[in-house]
């Protein structure tokens, strides 16, 4: 609130209790009051100017203020935020261009294919991971975008089905292309790896687009899951490889 405001407000409260005068001027001790002076004029002991007929001082109050406080709405609005809504595929225009993302990949071959997959992913039946990544023919055009998942523990899981929570929300995916096989000692590995196509773009933007967190869940047998939180650098793996895929004629079948 702002200080003219303050001293009008003010300024209303003074103006209406201002009097010309009193009857009479009284001391107070303890729950009486006892009047110290009944004359007329100034009271020598407080002050104050006694009268024997007090007339109220006229207001000099801006009645058009003090109708513009009385016709304020001071009602309490209500309050309606913006919910989180599950993300569905949306045909955003890319601010990047190809040049700019490419720093961010590399080529190698996954699973029999020649594939451009990020940086930071690892390919091989030792390391826990998720990432996109998708193929190319000999000239360079896109093929599947694709989805590698690899668990790597002691205890077998032998998933089945996953769940990835991004921002609040659940995006389900079933594997088709799943692996097992045994690793050092006690160890053992799983991966799958799949093509992504129409039914699931609504879980390739969801990946894309996190804004906040997600993670991903493995079902597997016997009631056991694995649970895995993602990392920032993979949701912007997530994000880079969308928009290349994109920008390179890349599409879902």
């Amino acid at each position: 609130m702002n200080s003219k405001f303050i001293n009008r407000i003010a300024g209303v409260a003074f103006t209406f209790a201002a009097l010309a005068g009193a009857s009479s001027c009284s001391l107070l001790q303890g729950n009486n009051a006892m009047p110290h002076f009944s004359g007329e004029g100034k009271c020598p002991v407080c002050g104050t100017i006694v009268t024997k007929n007090p007339v109220a001082q006229q207001s000099t109050v801006d009645k058009s203020f003090l109708k513009e406080l009385l016709e304020k709405d001071y009602s309490i609005k209500e309050y309606k935020f913006d919910e989180p809504k599950r993300m569905t595929w949306q045909d955003d225009t890319i601010a990047e261009t190809q040049e700019e993302l490419i720093g961010s990949f590399k080529s190698k071959v996954v699973s029999g294919y020649n594939s451009i997959l990020p940086k930071n992913a690892v390919v091989d039946n030792t390391t826990n991971d998720v990432y996109l990544y998708f193929t190319e023919d000999g000239q360079g055009n896109p093929g599947a975008l694709r989805l590698r998942v690899q668990y790597y523990a002691d205890d077998p899981l032998n998933y089945n089905d996953m769940v990835f929570q991004i921002d609040g929300f659940e995006y389900k995916f079933r594997p088709v292309n799943i692996k097992r096989g045994k690793g050092d000692g006690i160890m053992i590995w799983e991966q799958s790896d799949d093509e992504l196509k129409v039914a699931d773009k609504d879980l390739v933007y969801a990946l894309s687009h996190c804004q906040y967190w997600a993670q991903l869940k493995l079902h597997g047998d016997d009631g056991m899951n694995h649970v895995k939180l993602i990392s920032k650098e993979q949701i912007e793996d997530f994000s880079r490889t969308v928009k290349l895929y994109l920008l390179r004629g890349g599409s879902f079948k």
